[in-house]
């Protein structure tokens, strides 16, 4: 699963860095029910404008284009929105199945 799991975090990662207003993300990588589930939370917030809302999420959408290609090559799933926390920013997501991944390097 290690160049599923390595090219995701990465690419979620600095889709973050790149986006956020604060000099910190989190990041929290669980394997759970055969799968691994990578999320991150930067401090970029939501814009309310629905046209600069739509802007930013194709940017984002663009930055993860090979984080998407690698999740749907391993059966995932991933995708972002607004974070669940009282901090609010982004949430974003991926989910590796553990026999898609192992398969990936294939």
């Amino acid at each position: 699963m290690t160049d599923a799991a390595v090219q995701v975090t990465s690419e979620l990662a600095a889709c973050a860095c790149r986006f956020t207003t604060s000099p910190e993300v989190y990041v929290c990588l669980r394997y759970r029910e055969d799968a691994l589930r990578v999320v991150l939370y930067d401090a970029h917030p939501r814009h309310q404008h629905p046209r600069l809302a739509a802007a930013c999420d194709a940017r984002r959408r663009s930055a993860l284009r090979l984080s998407a290609c690698v999740v749907r090559a391993c059966g995932g799933d991933w995708g972002f929105g607004d974070a669940r926390e009282p901090g609010g920013g982004t949430r974003m997501w991926a989910v590796l199945p553990r026999e898609g991944a192992r398969a990936y390097p294939a």
